[in-house]
């Protein structure tokens, strides 16, 4: 009986466990044609270059194949890659089987912490039946049947940071799954994608061929979330003085969660008085080198990023001017200015928000908006567009060292902070100049930028100083609540700051202040404490009754008619009445 029991129990854990996996992803390549090219078939894959349907998109093929009728061929340029979606916890299988003919030169594949920028390890694979993993400065060596089809096994348990490579069912090591394909052991615990590349040892072109490709999650990655309950922030001061409020988020989800918080300003009149022009470069001088993408004929974005951080003696600025470096002339590009983006969760600008043609030249093109980009707080991205022909290299870079925000580029979708690798860590040659008068930024974040563990909430003050305002002055300004929470990446939170000079009169009466006066939207209403305030028509018909306990309330004329209304204030024992037109 007790063995009865026993066999249940395992019986039962064996289902539960296989109800636990989760495939994430599978291909088999057997629905697609002969010939066809993967990524340009199926959108899941890409290449090196974001470049479908190119000499780096594989080839379907049915000369070999694991499971009939097709299987996936890496040879010649093929740089195939698929993006796992930048996994930080959980636990994941990726599988699939290999051919690796002996009449070649072997093969080769990498798994990546960063998409194109940090290998996790490197696999390498002779055409003899031997090959060796690269990763943490040490290589350890396998073997393999050449001219046969043999399982890759890779289990990632970013949970308990560790993985494990199993190759022809052969366990080839166990590691900390952070360490990198150099000699580091400082990489981060990311799974961002997997590169089937057409390589070999001996920096040699590699052949081989992929089937049964399979990614599983074995348990739920911990996943953090983002809420804000706050809709707004409505704050009221006197004049030269600081007040604060307070900004709640909160991560329900079971992961940590990542928050950036950045402040934009509502500007409706830009003074556009020179208070002198200002340079926005990193480069620091004319171009030492120029990239192509192996001279290939392709779509190309250039761009560089002056955070916010930088910008805040800038604000209320425009952006007049982009220029850029070309090695040689070109029939048309565009100027580009980019939206700020949430680089949490997509590294890199946002959409076009404005973009001007211009005819290139060789050596540097400074081009004028004709209309000039507001600098309203946040970050500050621009650029240039082009063909770039076939053969030429066009992508201009100086010989500086580079940093995060000097040296972006986008083919095809997706953007790249590629240049700041080891082989190519420049700036690149394209710059903008602002000008004009700048207004005094009145509104500080803290924290602006963290992490909420899983459960947990973290509480922003915002901080206003009307130092720069006058009386019965209104201003408003945006909170973007950024957060790597895929489904709630941003939360936008509208500020809104009154000025008052609240005060007792000569004959000890509390004052109040309802403005705006004329009303189109809302009034707002200031004094000592307001217990009540009532709205008549000239009717007397009551519109409006509500009670409170503030210094400050904001009512919505919604719902009244243009016209005159008798507002009355009820303060400490005070009643003060007082009449407002809404237009």
């Amino acid at each position: 009986m007790k063995k009865n029991v026993l066999f249940f129990l395992l019986m039962f854990a064996a289902i539960s466990f296989t109800f636990a996996q989760t495939v994430v992803f599978s291909d088999n390549f057997d629905s697609y044609t002969a010939g066809s090219h993967l990524a340009q078939t199926n959108s899941a894959w890409t290449t090196w270059s974001n470049a479908p349907g190119g000499a780096e998109d594989g080839v379907i093929s049915n000369a070999q194949a694991f499971t009939t009728p097709n299987s996936l061929l890496v040879n010649g340029s093929v740089d195939q890659v698929y993006p796992f979606g930048n996994y930080t916890t959980g636990h994941y299988t990726v599988t699939f089987n290999m051919y690796i003919p002996s009449s070649g030169n072997g093969g080769y594949f990498n798994i990546q912490h960063v998409l194109l920028q940090q290998w996790s390890y490197e696999c390498y694979f002779y055409n003899n039946g031997t090959g060796y993993l690269k990763v943490g400065g040490s290589e350890i060596n396998f073997n393999y049947p050449s001219n046969a089809w043999f399982p890759v096994v890779m289990d990632v348990d970013m949970d308990q940071d560790q993985t494990s490579l199993t190759i022809n069912n052969v366990l080839v090591n166990s590691w900390p799954f952070h360490y990198t394909g150099d000699a580091t052991t400082g990489g981060v615990n990311q799974l961002a994608g997997i590169d089937l590349y057409a390589g070999a040892p001996n920096n040699l072109s590699g052949t081989y061929y992929v089937d049964d490709f399979v990614v599983t999650e074995l348990s739920a990655a911990l996943v953090g979330e983002f809420s804000v309950p706050t809709e707004n922030v409505n704050l009221s001061l006197n004049p030269n003085s600081t007040t604060t409020g307070t900004v709640t988020m909160n991560n329900p989800g079971t992961g940590g969660t990542d928050f950036r918080i950045v402040t934009t300003y509502d500007i409706p009149n830009p003074n556009p008085a020179s208070t002198g022009e200002v340079e926005m470069q990193y480069y620091q001088d004319d171009p030492y080198t120029y990239v192509g993408w192996n001279g290939e004929a392709a779509d190309v974005d250039l761009a560089v990023c002056f955070p916010a951080s930088v910008l805040q003696s800038q604000i209320g600025k425009t952006l007049n001017e982009i220029h850029i470096f070309m090695s040689q002339a070109l029939p048309t590009a565009k100027v580009r200015v980019y939206a700020m983006g949430n680089t949490l969760l997509h590294p890199g600008p946002g959409e076009v928000v404005y973009e001007q043609t211009f005819t290139p030249d060789s050596g540097w093109n400074s081009v004028t908006l004709t209309t000039p980009y507001l600098i309203d707080g946040s970050d500050l991205w621009f650029g240039v567009w082009f063909v770039q022909p076939e053969g030429a290299y066009l992508a201009p870079l100086d010989g500086a060292f580079a940093n995060d925000y000097s040296c972006w580029y986008k083919r095809g979708s997706t953007w790249y902070n590629r240049f700041t690798s080891s082989d190519y860590d420049y700036n690149l040659c394209l710059g903008g100049k602002i000008n004009g008068t700048p207004i005094t930024p009145w509104l500080t974040v803290a924290p602006a930028a963290g992490s909420i563990n899983a459960g947990a909430s973290v509480n922003a003050t915002v901080t206003v100083n009307s130092n720069s305002m006058a009386v019965n002055e209104t201003h408003t300004a945006k909170l973007h609540c950024y957060s790597s929470d895929i489904t709630n990446g941003e939360v936008v939170v509208p500020v809104s700051v009154s000025v008052t000079d609240v005060s007792v009169n000569e004959h000890n009466q509390i004052e109040v202040k309802i403005y705006p006066n004329p009303a189109t939207d809302y009034v707002q209403v200031s004094s000592d404490v307001i217990e009540r305030v009532e709205i008549h028509n000239m009717l007397g018909q009551k519109v409006f009754d509500s009670f409170y306990g503030d210094s400050h309330v904001l009512i919505s004329t919604n719902g009244m008619a243009p016209g005159i209304y008798a507002v009355t204030v009820y303060t400490s024992g005070e009643k003060v009445t007082k009449q407002v037109v809404v237009k």
